[in-house]
Formats: C-alpha cells, sequence, structure tokens
C-alpha cells in the first residue's frame, strides 16, 4: 500500500493500514470486531499472572547482556500485532512486516524460549497493566496494550527475569547507560542488519563495524538469506563468533533471527529502533568516533 494511504489518519486512526491488514489475512477482522465489543471494555485485572514474572529496568538489562555474552529478542506491541494475525505497515516509513501463520508461529516459539543463552525483554509491567485514566510520562495509548496484557502470561515462565524491551530509545529509557553499552560494544566486531543502512555507514560502532541491507519490506521472507549472509560476512571477514555481535533491526524477524542463530553459536542483539528513533545526530554523540 502506498505510503501517502497509509499516513492518512481519522480520529487518530489509520484506517488504509488497518484494511490493508484484513487484506492479507481475513481472519483478523474476527479478532478486530472482539476486540472492539469486548477486550477493550473488559476492566478484568492481570497483575496476578504477572507477580511471579521479574521484569528488569533498562540498566538492569544492559548488565545482563553484558555480563552474560547473551542474545536478545524484544517483544513489544509489534509483535503482538502478529500474534493477533494483523501485519505491521507504519503509516511513518516504508518499512513493512506480512503476517504468516509461520512468522506468528515461529514468535510464539521465541517468546515461550527458556533457552539462556537467549535473553527475552518485553513490555514494562507499568505500561501494558496500565488503566486508560493513568497519567504516563510518554505518549500512551491503551488500546496498543490490549492484547499484551491478556496474551502475554501464557508464554512467559514463573521465576524468570526477562528484559526491557525499550532500552535502546531514548525517550522510553531517558538514563540508560550509554557509556557503558559503548564501551563495552566497541570491543567486538559488529555487524548491523537492517534497512536503509546508507543513513547510518558513517558510524562505527565496534571494533571494526559491518553493515548488511537487506531491505525495508518483510524481512521474515528473507529470513534464509538474511541468515546466509551473516554467516558469509563472518565467514568472508574471517571474524571469531565469540567476539562478534550482531545488531539487527529487522522488526519481529529480528528476535527469530537471534533465536536461529544460537545453533551457529552466533550472538545477536535484537536493537530495535535503535537507529531508527534516535534524536538527529544522537547515534552520532553515542559512537563518537565516527569514519573517516
Amino acid at each position: 500500500m502506498n505510503i501517502s494511504l497509509r499516513k492518512i489518519s481519522i480520529f487518530g486512526k489509520f484506517p488504509f493500514i488497518k484494511l490493508q491488514q484484513i487484506i492479507d489475512n481475513p481472519k483478523y477482522l474476527l479478532h478486530l470486531i472482539i476486540k472492539n465489543i469486548w477486550y477493550k471494555f473488559d476492566r478484568k485485572d492481570y497483575s496476578s499472572k504477572y507477580q511471579n514474572i521479574d521484569i528488569l529496568e533498562p540498566n538492569e538489562t544492559l548488565k545482563i547482556l553484558v555480563s552474560n555474552h547473551c542474545s536478545f529478542a524484544r517483544f513489544s506491541d509489534g509483535e503482538f500485532d502478529i500474534l493477533t494475525g494483523a501485519g505491521i505497515y507504519p503509516p511513518d516509513s516504508n518499512w513493512s512486516q506480512l503476517w504468516s501463520s509461520e512468522l506468528e508461529k515461529k514468535l510464539k516459539q521465541v517468546l515461550s524460549s527458556t533457552d539462556d543463552r537467549l535473553f527475552i525483554a518485553v513490555d514494562p509491567k507499568e505500561t501494558f497493566l496500565s488503566t486508560k485514566e493513568k497519567q504516563h510520562k510518554i505518549p500512551f495509548e491503551y488500546n496498543m496494550w490490549i492484547d499484551m496484557k491478556r496474551m502475554m502470561w501464557k508464554f512467559l515462565h514463573e521465576g524468570r527475569q526477562y528484559g526491557h524491551c525499550h532500552l535502546f530509545i531514548k525517550k522510553n529509557a531517558p538514563d540508560f547507560e550509554w557509556d557503558i553499552f559503548r564501551n563495552y560494544v566497541e570491543n567486538y566486531d559488529v555487524i548491523v542488519v537492517t534497512g536503509n543502512t546508507k543513513a547510518i555507514k558513517h558510524l562505527s560502532i565496534g571494533n571494526t563495524t559491518y553493515f548488511i541491507d537487506v531491505g525495508t519490506n518483510d524481512a521474515f521472507s528473507n529470513l534464509n538469506v538474511i541468515e546466509g549472509r551473516v554467516l558469509d560476512c563472518i565467514k568472508g571477514n574471517k571474524l571469531d563468533k565469540k567476539n562478534t555481535i550482531v545488531f539487527a533491526s529487522l522488526g519481529p524477524t529480528a528476535c527469530i533471527l537471534a533465536h536461529e542463530l544460537l545453533s551457529y553459536d552466533i550472538r545477536v542483539w535484537d536493537t530495535g529502533h535503535m537507529f531508527e528513533f534516535a534524536d538527529k545526530k544522537f547515534m552520532e554523540e553515542v559512537f563518537k568516533n565516527e569514519r573517516a
């Protein structure tokens, strides 16, 4: 769908995006109907479902990533759109992810994983368990979190720790310790896998930094190709897998890539919107040693 149509907003809603989601998966219409006549008005308190699930703060999440040398997979509203049958079509960019039953199945497998090599991150409880009336420091849309609060507990495991999924977004984690992050990753070879890499190729992130541009459309359908390109980059540049981190900004496909590459002992961090949503020149400030 043309981005000009996706941008059309009526009372804060994007009807053409909903239309595209229904065209892609007609069953999603049933979910929308149920959500709007039942879920939206259900005041059930789900907090007891999450009582024994520990969701860390952003800097606590960073500490786990640094100390455990693990891969990282993030789940937020976009991933839960897929889990309810909807594709993702942001109104403000050309990026998109088509829904498929296989993608939904893979996301459920990752979210329910108990592999200690993969650190799963989700939204904080104060976000998805919040009431419509509560005031928030950042923009808050109650309808975004309805599905998450009623579904997510079924996939998480009591007694396990989960990270904060928005640690790399400045407005969500204003006190994030970027110096610790930068000082850690600059000792590793970094492979950035995302779309539109021409906008960030001037950044020197790791000891050496490589960029793999995979476009902005339906990354999941190209998952095997993306995996192959990462493996080729490591092999072709004779990188030590133990000294390499893959930064993946691929929408929901990033957390699947992190899970899939565990079998190759390759560490992947799902970096989400770290580059896209950073303030202008903010990433340049974080990674001060730019490429010549």
